[in-house]
């Protein structure tokens, strides 16, 4: 018999993403934060209502580019309808 597993939600999964990024290359951080400052200062009204609660298609995206990225035979092998992952795979092949 398996031991039950704690439930994982939305706070687990953003300690674990936080976790990540916090243990990631510091100029790699850099570069996120300046993209994303990038983004809410070229689309500020796109960046406050995607940081809003009602972002579906932003949180989408962001889950399934974590998930790639965690997995990267997942990436290598997944074509999303939206595009996330080719566009990250575009970036890379471009020194992104």
């Amino acid at each position: 018999m398996t031991k039950p597993r704690d439930t994982v939600g939305m706070y687990e999964m953003l300690d674990a993403l936080e976790a990540v990024i916090e243990a990631s290359d510091p100029a790699k951080r850099e570069r996120l934060a300046q993209t994303i400052d990038h983004y809410r200062e070229d689309f500020p009204d796109e960046f406050h209502w995607a940081s809003g609660v009602s972002a579906p298609l932003l949180l989408a995206n962001v889950m399934m580019a974590i998930d790639a990225s965690c997995r990267p035979e997942f990436a290598a092998k997944a074509r999303s309808g939206t595009g996330v992952i080719e566009r990250k795979q575009q970036a890379h092949e471009c020194g992104r």
